[in-house]
This record gives structure tokens, C-alpha cells and sequence, in this order.
């Protein structure tokens, strides 16, 4: 959930509940008001019955008028005075109304009466209801104004802070782009552009700084590395040589082949990375993978892979360098991580090829299957940076390379473009 999508979802709860308490506070405090001022103007009635029994020794004449209805009922003694609230049909009519009571002993002569005075709450309750209605009416204005300017505001408010987040995610180390964050009063966003701008560019000095490392070392080692395995050859065709001499130097020569083949492949990741082969074109995939396939037939036979082939017509716009590479990594890593007489299954379409080989039957893991160096078991045959050149490759020519373990039994390669 958004951070502004929280917050106007607690501040609208918070305000409807603030709301209802404030409107039923007001209601019985409304209430309260009009039937303490109902009960004052029943005891002005009182109290002008009263005059008029002191004056005349008798009772007024009992005269009902509108919303107002005044009994008298002889009773034996005195019995005090209350309030009361009840319904009563006024005279000459069939509808019932709340009517406010009060009730008191008054002497005339010589006999006790109970009078009873009563004010219909008719009138009072429609004030408190129109009342409430307006409260209700304002309210409901208020939340609406309240949610527009939640979601209209305080979206524009946060709106350079996703614009800024945005930047960061499409932010690569190896590119030259400067950021470029959007202005913002505010200063928490301010401070946090200034912040994110100092990181990027450390991250794009240390970046660089590692990559120059890498080309300079990885040039520099050629040279050393094309003496080493010269003289190697000389010490090799030596015929005083022991076999276990022989053997030693072999094992020295392996190493410094496969030490040459991982500083090779270095060096091509650090030109796909500089964008050295901007040069693009139409290539036909199915005539490239049909070379491929031949050149890769007598090592299928050596294993006894059992290879089968579905390829459609397609094409695909990038570097023909790369997508030489490209297919020789994706084809040798089916090759080399396949097992004696397995399978390589390879399936050509219109925007994407497949390319399954048997192997181990667990699932790899697909977080680290593209990373350099990375190997999927302890063999120290191959330096792990095949798949790692195949995803640079994909991200520089745009399209996509993914991982599938099928059917429990065949690890599959999916290229899309």
C-alpha cells in the first residue's frame, strides 16, 4: 500500500469517527437544550396557573390551543410535581405526537387538583432533525473535500518523490547519464535527491574506476600469459622430459589455457558493457543456428547427445558479433552441462528460441544463474561467465534471456525478441 494511500485511508477513518462522535455529542446536546427550554416555558405555565388560583380561588378555564393541552383532575392530596414524556392525540385530532409533560398539585377551594401541562415536541423535533441534516450535510462535504484533497494534493505533492524513485531504478552504473532529479520545496525530498545524487555518482566513480582496473589488468595480462604458454610448448616437446614432468607441465598448460579463455571473455564483457559493437544488423537466426549446429555436430556425436530441431523462419536486429556469441555460449553450456547420451532439444520461432538440455535433475537457481562466475557445481572445467556474457549480451541488444526447469528433466534457455 502507498505511503499517501495509507494516510488518507487513516485520516478518513479518523475523520468520520471525530464526525459521528461530534454529531451524536450535538444531537443529545441539542436536545438536552430544547427540552430544558420547553420544561422553562411549562413552569411559565405553571406558574401563571398558580396566580390565577391565588387571585380567583378557582381554576383557569381549561382551554386547549395549539401544540398546548392543559388538564385538571381532582385528586385526594398532594402529590408533588414531575416531567414527563409520552404520546397523546390532541383533540379533534387522530395522530398521535411526543408531547412534553408537566404534572403538579394546585389547591382551588377546597379540593386538590392534578394539573397537567403539556407543549408537543413536534415542532422542536423537526428543528433538531433539519438541524442534524445540515451537520450530516456538511460533513459529507467536508469528507468529500477532505478525499479530494487527499488524492489530488498529496498525490501532486508526492509526486517528485516518485519521479525521483523512478530515476533511481532506471539508474545503470555503466551509464554516463547524468541524474537528473526534480526540483521540489520540500525539504525532505530535497535532502533526499541531494542524497541519492552523492550516491549514484560515487557508484558510477567506483564503477568506472573498477572497470579501467579491469581492462588495463586483463590487457596486461595477454602478453605474460602468451610467454608462459609458448615456453610451455618449448618444455612440452622437450624429449628429456619424465612422464611425470610431462605430466606436470600439462596440468600447467591446461590451466594457463583456461586462465586465457577467462581473461578473454573478461575483456569481451568490458567492451559489450563500453558499447563496442554498436553496429547492428538483420541477422537470420535460423541460417546462424544451422551453421552452429554443424560446427557443433562432432562434439554432440563424441557424447552421444541425441539433438532435435524445430527451427521456423526468424530474424532478430542486433550486433552479428554478439549473436555469434550469443548461440556459441547458449549451444556450448547445453553441451557442456549435458550428460552422456542426453538430449539437446532446440525450438526456433518468430521472436523466440528455446534451447533444453538434460543435465541434473534439480532445479538451478535462477537469482544466481547469470551472475559471473557462478557454477552449478565444484568442476573447475569452466570459469562461469558463458551465461553471464549471454544476459549482457541480451540487456545491450534488447531482448531477454529466462531459465525453466522442464518436466523435472530438461533445463531450458528461453530467448525473446
Amino acid at each position: 500500500m502507498k505511503l499517501f494511500a495509507k494516510y488518507s485511508r487513516i485520516n478518513l477513518v479518523s475523520t468520520v469517527i471525530i464526525f459521528l462522535t461530534a454529531c451524536t455529542a450535538f444531537y443529545f446536546t441539542l436536545n438536552y437544550v430544547f427540552i430544558h427550554q420547553i420544561d422553562e416555558d411549562l413552569k411559565i405555565e405553571q406558574g401563571e396557573i398558580e396566580a390565577f388560583v391565588n387571585e380567583h380561588n378557582a381554576l383557569p378555564e381549561n382551554i386547549s390551543v395549539k401544540d398546548q393541552v392543559i388538564q385538571y383532575q381532582p385528586i385526594s392530596g398532594n402529590k408533588g410535581k414531575y416531567f414527563s414524556t409520552s404520546f397523546m392525540t390532541q383533540r379533534g385530532e387522530y395522530e398521535k405526537k411526543k408531547f412534553r409533560h408537566l404534572v403538579f398539585t394546585i389547591k382551588a377551594g377546597q379540593q386538590w387538583y392534578q394539573a397537567t401541562v403539556s407543549k408537543s415536541l413536534e415542532e422542536t423535533e423537526n428543528l433538531t432533525r433539519s438541524i442534524l441534516i445540515i451537520a450530516f450535510l456538511t460533513i459529507l462535504a467536508i469528507l468529500f473535500a477532505s478525499f479530494i484533497i487527499n488524492r489530488v494534493v498529496l498525490k501532486k505533492i508526492w509526486r517528485p518523490f516518485y519521479k525521483s524513485l523512478n530515476l533511481v531504478k532506471e539508474f545503470k552504473v555503466g551509464s554516463d547519464q547524468r541524474l537528473l532529479f526534480p526540483g521540489s520545496g520540500i525539504d525532505e525530498f530535497q535532502l533526499m535527491d541531494a542524497t541519492l545524487q552523492k550516491i549514484t555518482s560515487q557508484a558510477r566513480k567506483d564503477y568506472v574506476s573498477l572497470k579501467t582496473f579491469s581492462e588495463n589488468a586483463s590487457h596486461e595480462i595477454q602478453t605474460p600469459l602468451a610467454v608462459i604458454r609458448s615456453k610451455l610448448d618449448l618444455m612440452i616437446q622437450d624429449e628429456h622430459l619424465t612422464a611425470h614432468q610431462s605430466n606436470a607441465m600439462q596440468a600447467a598448460y591446461e590451466a594457463i589455457q583456461k586462465l586465457s579463455r577467462m581473461n578473454q571473455s573478461l575483456l569481451l564483457l568490458a567492451k559489450i558493457e563500453n558499447r563496442q559493437f554498436n553496429e547492428t544488423s538483420v541477422i537470420d537466426m535460423k541460417m546462424l543456428l544451422e551453421q552452429k549446429l554443424y560446427q557443433f555436430k562432432e562434439l554432440w556425436q563424441d557424447k552421444h547427445i541425441t539433438v532435435t530441431t524445430d527451427l521456423s523462419e526468424a530474424s532478430i536486429i542486433m550486433n552479428e558479433s554478439l549473436a555469434d556469441v550469443l548461440l556459441n555460449n547458449l549451444l556450448s553450456n547445453a553441451t557442456k552441462h549435458n550428460e552422456d547420451g542426453g538430449t539437446i532439444n532446440i525450438h526456433l520461432q518468430k521472436g523466440m528460441l528455446n534451447i533444453g538440455n538434460s543435465g541434473s535433475l534439480h532445479l538451478l537457481n535462477e537469482h544466481s544463474l547469470f551472475r559471473r562466475f557462478y557454477k552449478t557445481g565444484t568442476s573447475s572445467e569452466h570459469h562461469g561467465l558463458g551465461l553471464s556474457i549471454a544476459k549482457q549480451i541480451c540487456e545491450v541488444s534488447g531482448c531477454n534471456i529466462s531459465y525453466k526447469f522442464e518436466n523435472e528433466k530438461l533445463h531450458t534457455f528461453v530467448l525473446e525478441w
